[in-house]
């Protein structure tokens, strides 16, 4: 799966004191994987723009799912899609 573009939808406005909520979608060709991200407050928040935690959170949840767990399934992401800070 090659992921073309990334929507992040905010569901609670992001600070590093309160965290943050929204909703990642990875945007394919045959559709839309979409998670449900919960940035919590404190150091990590504020080392990070909200970008790149809700893409950290997502790329989280991925790692958790079983077909990519056993490798049967892949994702990468086509050039450009991750923002230039945002290292894998």
């Amino acid at each position: 799966m090659i992921v073309k573009r990334i929507d992040i939808i905010p569901t609670q406005e992001f600070s590093p004191e309160t965290g943050g909520a929204g909703k990642v979608a990875f945007v394919t060709d045959t559709g839309d994987v979409i998670f449900d991200c919960q940035i919590k407050p404190g150091r990590d928040a504020m080392k990070r723009n909200p970008v790149v935690a809700y893409i950290s959170e997502a790329l989280r949840q991925v790692q958790l799912m079983p077909e990519y767990r056993i490798s049967k399934s892949y994702m990468k992401f086509a050039p450009g899609v991750l923002p230039a800070e945002f290292a894998l």
